[in-house]
């Protein structure tokens, strides 16, 4: 009987064995890791405002529409908070600033593409007496675009 128990504590102990070696085997194959990611944000680019097509046949008291297109040099897209309202500086031919206004917009539709340009379109008004020295004139008026990312 001896023998028997022999064999039993043999194959007991070789299993034993043989679950720790499994586990080791497994263990070789698993692991981990620590550590970091970076990233780094771009700066962002301001916009250009251009005009497309000028207000014309202003008179006094006259209001029509100027259209300007804003460019997008940024690599995300955008939207147009805000495009802020627009009074005349004074001409060579000296008219007065401010003779000729246009009022600002507020979140216009439209989303510009990274690195596109779209178009909106500004009422243009001339004051009720302006100056004579006001005809025949190129007004210019200066304008701010507020932007804001789009990505989504």
């Amino acid at each position: 009987m001896e023998t028997k128990n022999k064999r039993r504590l043999g194959a007991v102990l070789g299993g034993i064995a043989l679950a720790c070696v499994a586990g080791v085997a497994l263990a070789a194959w698993l692991s981990s890791g620590a550590g970091t990611a970076e990233g780094a944000s771009t700066t962002a680019v301001n916009s250009t405002i251009t005009p497309t097509d000028r207000a014309t046949g202003l008179y006094p008291g006259a209001t029509t529409t100027a259209t300007v297109t804003v460019n997008n040099p940024n690599d995300y897209p955008v939207t147009v908070a805000s495009i802020s309202p627009g009074s005349s500086n004074a001409t060579p031919g000296n008219c007065p600033a401010g003779s000729v206004t246009t009022a600002g917009l507020t979140n216009p539709a439209g989303v510009i593409d990274p690195r596109g340009t779209r178009t909106y379109t500004l009422t243009a008004k001339m004051i009720a007496d302006p100056s004579n020295n006001c005809q025949n004139q190129t007004f210019v008026l200066p304008l701010t675009a507020s932007l804001a990312s789009a990505a989504g």
